[in-house]
């Protein structure tokens, strides 16, 4: 594989949300249908993690030309589902990871991500969220290769943190995901996200 790939991190069980955050609406688009046509307006090879036997998900990603990846133990989090995307992508110059649940994101940002990274001296760019950064996040595709990821990790952050040279992008809104009933009362309330109904 050459070039960049994009990961879609969407295996997450929304427990704490008490529904499938991947069918949340933002412009009558589910999140998850959203991330992964974001993921493609930046003409990488995309995969996106899923829960197994989800049909609603199916639904949503048909006609999207991305791969899916079935993560039989969502309960490992993050970590898990990345190691599952490994052996796909070890091989790309750059790996665009990005997560379902930033109903703010725009394909601008994820552009400028990969721009910054091709130029930063470590090969990263990442998210500014606050005091700290995240994702979306470009690593080398080399970070998914060897014993470096386990699917106990919670991913790419410490990593990320730890690593000199990264370029950091602004993330004005990223940072707030939707893990809870609060978050998503929150996310209705500045219109980021469609009402119950709609």
């Amino acid at each position: 594989m050459t070039g960049h790939a994009a990961v879609v991190l969407a295996a997450g069980c929304s427990q704490r949300l008490g529904q499938p955050k991947q069918l949340l609406r933002a412009g009558g688009e589910t999140l998850l249908r959203r991330s992964v046509r974001l993921a493609l307006e930046t003409l990488p090879d995309t995969l996106v993690v899923v829960l197994p036997q989800h049909p609603r998900f199916e639904e949503e990603l048909h006609g999207l030309p991305a791969q899916r990846l079935h993560n039989p133990n969502p309960g490992l989090g993050i970590g898990g589902s990345l190691s599952l995307a490994a052996t796909h992508v070890h091989s790309a110059a750059r790996v665009l990871v990005m997560i379902c649940d930033q109903p703010t994101l725009r394909v601008e940002h994820l552009r400028a991500l990969l721009g910054a990274a091709t130029a930063a001296p470590s090969g990263c760019a990442a998210t500014v969220l606050g005091d700290t950064i995240g994702v979306p996040a470009v690593v080398p595709g080399t970070w998914f290769a060897g014993t470096g990821l386990q699917p106990a990790d919670g991913g790419f952050g410490r990593r990320l943190r730890q690593t000199e040279g990264i370029a950091r992008c602004s993330g004005a809104g990223l940072e707030c995901d939707i893990d809870t009933p609060e978050d998503l009362r929150r996310a209705r309330a500045l219109g980021w996200l469609d009402p119950a109904s709609a």
